[in-house]
């Protein structure tokens, strides 16, 4: 199938790309994703969706013309981004057209059309922090144990009704932090090594804030540009204590939890007891070799931020 392009008045609008295969794509049909961002007031210059394997020609072709550049994708779309434009300096949007949407949240984004409305209404330009793991790249976060397994059977049930979904998610959740409970890692922060027995893993690019309420998203950050890493190491023992863990992962105050732990720094190395464990990079698997050397870099990536409304 040939990528799409549509182009409007040329000028100071704004180039568009998004990723046809992204899950807002296939649930809202093509047309009706046209007819969104016609809808609303942001001024277009070319609108592309993109087959995934052009992505990158079409990013490199776009950010070369001097339009702002509007992304729409999954994190590991905008992780891609990221990595491309990083090293060149260029700044850009984000449209949430995933599953999680994870910087989408932390820029306040909770629909496509309150983005687009966002972005018309004026834009600065401000840097965040990535995150490194091995030299791979991440904006949001990267685990180990039980979330790439649930990253893997999500993309292995892509096609299954949400309704249906969201259970069987969390009870295979539930039953892989389980039989997993007993994994054997050592954290090494600030020259001295710990040992743990956890299921799961999670380093941020900064602190996650705790959600107040349920409108609220439950793993946005306290800052994108904080100048640390947060790892929160999973220690539930027993059936109860998983599954108290997942409520609040569902439902706010996870990081309440009394078997959570925290650890900031600039810097972790993570030895797991697999020699190459699967690795969740903002929602992408891989495998990588342990041990695994987390760093940051202070204000790598320049975000195309919207300008808040004046009040009246």
């Amino acid at each position: 199938m040939q990528n799409k392009h549509l182009f409007g008045a040329m000028g100071e609008g704004f180039n568009i790309l998004i990723n046809r295969k992204s899950g807002t794509v296939l649930t809202m049909g093509e047309p009706a994703v046209e007819a969104a961002i016609t809808a609303s007031e942001i001024p277009v210059a070319e609108l592309c969706l993109s087959e995934p394997d052009d992505m990158q020609a079409n990013l490199e072709r776009l950010s070369q013309k001097p339009q702002r550049l509007l992304i729409g994708g999954g994190d590991g779309t905008i992780r891609e981004t990221a990595k491309y434009l990083s090293t060149r300096k260029k700044a850009f949007g984000v449209l949430p057209f995933g599953t999680m949407n994870l910087l989408a949240l932390d820029l306040g984004f909770t629909s496509l059309a309150q983005a687009l409305d966002a972005y018309a209404n004026g834009t600065c330009e401000e840097a965040m922090d990535a995150g490194f793991v091995n030299g791979e790249i991440f904006l949001c976060c990267a685990s180990i144990g039980t979330m790439p397994q649930a990253s893997v059977y999500r993309e292995a049930n892509r096609m299954t009704n949400k309704l249906l979904l969201l259970p069987q998610m969390f009870l295979f959740v539930a039953d892989n932090m389980a039989r997993h409970r007993r994994e054997r890692i050592v954290v090494e922060a600030d020259g001295k090594m710990t040992r743990y027995r956890t299921p799961a893993v999670v380093v941020s690019a900064n602190r996650f804030a705790d959600s107040e309420k349920l409108t609220e998203s439950n793993f946005k950050r306290v800052s994108l540009s904080g100048g640390e890493l947060a790892a929160y190491i999973f220690s539930t023992k027993s059936p109860a204590g998983h599954i108290r863990l997942l409520w609040r992962l569902i439902f706010g105050h996870w990081l309440k939890d009394p078997d959570l732990i925290e650890r900031t720094g600039p810097r972790f190395r993570i030895w797991s007891q697999h020699h190459r464990p699967l690795v969740s990079i903002d929602g992408e698997v891989m495998k990588l070799k342990s041990p695994l050397e987390f760093t940051l870099k202070p204000d790598f990536v320049h975000l195309l931020m919207p300008v808040p409304e004046a009040s009246s």
